[in-house]
């Protein structure tokens, strides 16, 4: 038999249409539901918007009823920054404080003795271990002395007096044709040279630093004569430790030692430049340095005023090679200083705050040590307050209300297009959402009952309310400005008093319309819960639907199931009659 479920197989009616009309029209009673259910969720949205910019409003609100935002950060100004800089924090007292620094602190300085370095090795090639004990490492090339170059190469070296040696530099320099003869004093560790007339060192063409590491230089207004400035041999900050010329040996080359209490320990590849950076990055606090000119050592201390420098070496003898041991210690002065006339008083730092002075949060850093008269004999610091913090938290503040006032005339507005066709905005027939906006507004713009003054309301500080609207504006910001200045006081009341502050009322009312049993709150769940139940609705009414389609088309499958019979049969009678 065919497959009568094919829309008018045997009755030649194609009913599939028609069921699908007939069902069509059954749903028309969802599609109205649906309609209803998007109008609902958009009230449902446009309330979510508002809520969520109410919750901005009272956040803000809540900000001005902080006890310390009227506090204002400190400012503190000094008449002279060239002899002392300041500043205050919020508790500082407002005045003026005038300081005379008699003495600057200093930090305290050990300095080594001098000469830590040996003389050079005169036998020892510049390129070898140790750079043959100069301060200064030799570089290969060549310098010139009178136009005539002299090379440095891996073998050369220093050599001494009347050498014959081909690769010292004594020997290069007195048979280069330069008409110089080249000396050294190991005594001394210093090079002299010498001619029948005024020596040129250097040319522009020169590769090697010969003539820095010698430290040999031109003499002002020419010399048939010139010596090495300072001793040659010395202490190279790039050699490891093992390999250094120190003058006083070294008893072993991994040790330790102790400064202001702090061990630092060395080992025979550390360089003594790595262990000088050892030094200045412990907890030791002070910094370590090398004065090559005069081969010395020093240490400073990285805090100010009257500390010492405790040294001692614990294994080895590093402290003792290096003469920090045998050195001196120019002690660190404190800072003196007086306040408004008072008593001298001191600082171990240039940097004196309330432990020194007595002044709360108040910081003053002493720059140049005060003239003994004129106008640069004191500075005076001026300590204020930085209101503007404050005022832009009160405009934020009303920035805010009226924005959530323009959500608010957003949705309830009507509009009308030009043929005159009106469309009311998503929540104009809403009470609920219309009430918010003119309560919000009485909260904002009434008098606070704590005050009874001239400034008692935001009119009184330089804000006005729009007659035509619902929204407020910063109209005179230089009222504000001296409200604040004047009546700081009376403006923290206005805002923050737990009564009847404007911050207070308006956060409490807020509370009641977007907090977790707020109006609004229960006004969007409201449209929630019915968009809800619509689902539910219409998911019921289409299982009628469906159910009344299925009825459509087994009447239709039983019609043509007789069809079929009824053409069976008369194929078998026109047979039969043939």
């Amino acid at each position: 038999m065919a497959d009568l479920s094919l829309s008018g197989l045997a009755s030649g009616f194609d009913w599939k249409p028609v069921v699908d009309q007939l069902t069509n029209l059954e749903r028309a009673p969802q599609r109205r539901l649906r309609n209803e259910q998007a109008t609902l969720n958009q009230r449902k949205d446009a309330i979510s918007t508002l809520v969520g910019e109410i919750e901005n409003l009272k956040s803000k609100a809540e900000a001005l009823t902080k006890a310390d935002f009227f506090t204002g950060a400190g400012t503190a100004a000094s008449t002279n920054d060239k002899y002392a800089t300041a500043s205050a924090t919020t508790s500082t007292p407002i005045g003026s404080y005038t300081f005379v620094f008699n003495q600057l602190a200093t930090a305290a300085i050990r300095k080594g003795t001098t000469n830590a370095g040996g003389a050079v090795d005169t036998s020892a090639a510049f390129s070898s271990s140790g750079s043959a004990g100069f301060a200064v490492s030799v570089t290969t090339g060549a310098f010139t002395i009178n136009g005539k170059q002299i090379t440095v190469d891996a073998n050369t070296k220093l050599g001494t007096d009347g050498s014959t040696d081909a690769d010292t530099i004594i020997y290069k320099i007195n048979n280069s044709g330069a008409g110089v003869t080249a000396t050294y004093d190991s005594a001394t560790d210093k090079i002299t040279l010498t001619s029948g007339s005024n020596i040129t060192l250097g040319a522009s063409s020169d590769t090697s630093n010969f003539l820095q590491a010698a430290r040999l230089s031109n003499a002002q207004g020419g010399s048939s004569t010139i010596v090495s400035s300072t001793g040659i041999g010395g202490v190279n900050l790039g050699s490891a430790i093992e390999t250094v010329n120190f003058s006083t040996a070294l008893t072993q080359t991994s040790g330790s030692f102790k400064i202001n209490g702090v061990s630092i320990s060395y080992s025979a590849t550390d360089t003594i430049g790595q262990i000088l950076q050892k030094i200045s990055d412990s907890a030791a606090r002070v910094t370590a340095g090398y004065d090559s000119a005069n081969d010395q050592f020093t240490l400073t201390n990285k805090t100010t005023g009257d500390i010492g420098i405790a040294l001692e070496d614990e294994t080895g003898n590093f402290l003792a090679a290096t003469r920090l041991s045998t050195g001196s210690t120019t002690a660190g002065l404190n800072a003196k200083f007086t306040v408004n006339g008072g008593a001298e008083l001191e600082s171990l730092s240039n940097t004196v705050t309330e432990v020194g002075h007595g002044i709360t949060g108040l910081s003053v850093t002493a720059l140049k040590k005060s003239e003994s008269s004129g106008a640069d004999s004191s500075v005076t610091i001026s300590v204020g307050k930085d209101n503007s913090a404050i005022k832009k938290g009160l405009t934020d503040f009303v920035d805010q209300y009226n924005k959530v006032q323009s959500v608010i005339d957003t949705q309830t507005a009507s509009s009308t297009d030009s043929e005159g066709k009106v469309t009311a905005g998503i929540l104009a027939a809403d009470p609920t959402v219309v009430e918010v906006a003119s309560k919000l507004r009485a909260k904002m713009v009434g008098d606070v009952s704590a005050l009874s003054g001239t400034i008692k309301r935001l009119e009184s500080i330089g804000f006005k309310s729009d007659g035509n609207s619902n929204k407020i504006s910063l109209s005179d910001s230089a009222a504000l400005d001296k409200a604040l200045g004047e009546s700081r006081s009376d403006i923290k009341t206005m805002f923050s008093d737990t009564t009847d502050g404007i911050g207070t009322r308006v956060k409490s009312y807020l509370e009641t319309v977007s907090g977790v049993d707020g109006s609004l709150v229960a006004h969007r769940d409201t449209y929630a819960k019915r968009s809800t139940q619509i689902d539910t609705q219409i998911a019921e009414m289409e299982k009628q639907v469906q159910s009344y389609r299925q009825r459509m088309i087994a009447g239709f499958l039983a019609m043509e199931k007789a069809q079929s019979q009824i053409n069976q049969q008369m194929q078998f009678l026109a047979q039969r009659f043939k």
